[in-house]
């Protein structure tokens, strides 16, 4: 969600909604299956690799529960890099990050969803990828990304947008 927040434009014909909260990754798998359910047409979720591994069991679904037609959008950077954007990520606590934040799992997402009887695909860099399809049904598409460096693009990706901004309240100040 902070990734959204930081640099997506609205659109129409686009709902956003976010699981945030005092543990915004809580239950995340399973509110997006709910959205997805209640909403007529295919779904998209974006999430970490740790947001879903917090909420596998909601990838089970009971054998007479509609199915949703939900894309999970994974992004898997083998653990807790978003805290790579917080004060625990500056480099005064580089020597401990790893162990106590970093939190890397080493888990095999396509064994996961085979596991859960859901279709995989790993994002190879096609935007095609990551789009829901009507009658898709529910299934993982994992995007792998590095930490190296998260910090300093998001900064980057902040600065470029303060910019533009600035840009477009002068232009109607």
């Amino acid at each position: 969600m902070r990734d959204v927040a930081l640099a997506a434009a609205p659109r129409a014909g686009l709902t956003v909604r976010a699981n945030r909260g005092v543990a915004g990754i809580d239950g995340t798998v399973s509110t997006a299956v709910g959205a997805a359910l209640a909403y007529d047409g295919p779904s998209v979720a974006l999430l970490g690799d740790l947001t879903l591994l917090h909420d596998t069991t909601g990838l089970y679904l009971g054998p007479y529960e509609p199915r949703p037609d939900l894309t999970l959008v994974v992004l898997n950077d083998d653990g807790g890099g978003i805290f790579h954007l917080l004060e625990q990520g500056g480099p005064a606590h580089a020597s401990s990050f790893e162990r106590v934040f970093g939190t890397p799992t080493g888990v095999d997402l396509r064994a996961l969803a085979t596991a859960a009887g859901i279709g995989y695909a790993r994002f190879t860099g096609a935007a095609d990828e990551l789009v829901a399809r009507p009658g898709g049904g529910l299934r993982i598409v994992e995007a792998r990304a590095g930490r190296d460096g998260l910090r300093e693009t998001h900064a980057a990706l902040r600065a470029c947008v303060e910019r533009a901004a600035d840009r477009a309240l002068a232009r109607t100040g």
